[in-house]
């Protein structure tokens, strides 16, 4: 559900289109006991803009407000490097690891999953630091509605993992074999796991 702002901005994006607009303009528009807060805080979440003229706003438009939101998510993904926390990049995931990321697949273009292995001791930990860093995450074969970059956690009682160009992951070997179980996505890329995981023995 849409919060106050995201009510308030549509409301305003009926009232102003694009069209710039003063506090006087918000405070006519806009009951309100506080209007240069509200718009204050409406800059600050992204909302509004500054427009060239002195004391004059402009909405900022929903396409570059979605654009930017979705950009605003790339950083989520090396978020997990950053956590004091055992892991491994496992699935698909780690297929991209693997291949330098040089292969993607398992995603949409409205869902970008990152598959980490966390000890299940750690699962807790691992939502509440997602969690503090405005990211999202799910435990894998959880049912619920996914979109955007999502952290799918796949707690085992132990990680293993070795490390490949900065970041932990699942040896090459197992990857491969979770490839070839799943031929119809993987094929184009089974050479380049194969000479992976040869490296590795």
């Amino acid at each position: 559900m849409p919060d106050g702002y995201d009510r308030l901005y549509a409301w305003m994006i009926v009232a102003f289109g694009d069209r710039e607009f003063t506090i006087d303009n918000f405070r006519m528009t806009f009951p309100s006991p506080a209007p240069a807060k509200v718009l204050s805080d409406l800059r600050r979440l992204g909302y509004v803009g500054a427009s060239g003229k002195r004391g004059a706003y402009r909405l900022v438009s929903p396409e570059v407000r979605v654009r930017e939101l979705v950009e605003s998510e790339q950083a989520f993904l090396d978020l997990v490097e950053r956590a004091d926390l055992p892991y491994a990049y496992c699935d698909a995931t780690a297929v991209t690891v693997w291949t330098d990321g040089g292969y993607w697949t398992g995603l949409t273009p409205g869902f970008r999953p990152i598959h980490i292995r966390v000890r299940s001791a750690d699962l807790a930990r691992w939502r509440r630091f997602l969690r503090a860093n405005g990211a999202r995450a799910t435990v894998a074969g959880s049912r619920e509605t996914l979109f955007g970059i999502v952290h799918v956690l796949h707690p085992l009682r132990s990680v293993r993992s070795v490390e490949h160009g900065g970041m932990r992951v699942v040896p090459a070997r197992e990857v491969l074999a979770w490839a070839e179980r799943r031929p119809y996505a993987y094929e184009p890329v089974l050479p380049l796991l194969r000479e992976a995981a040869g490296r590795a023995r």
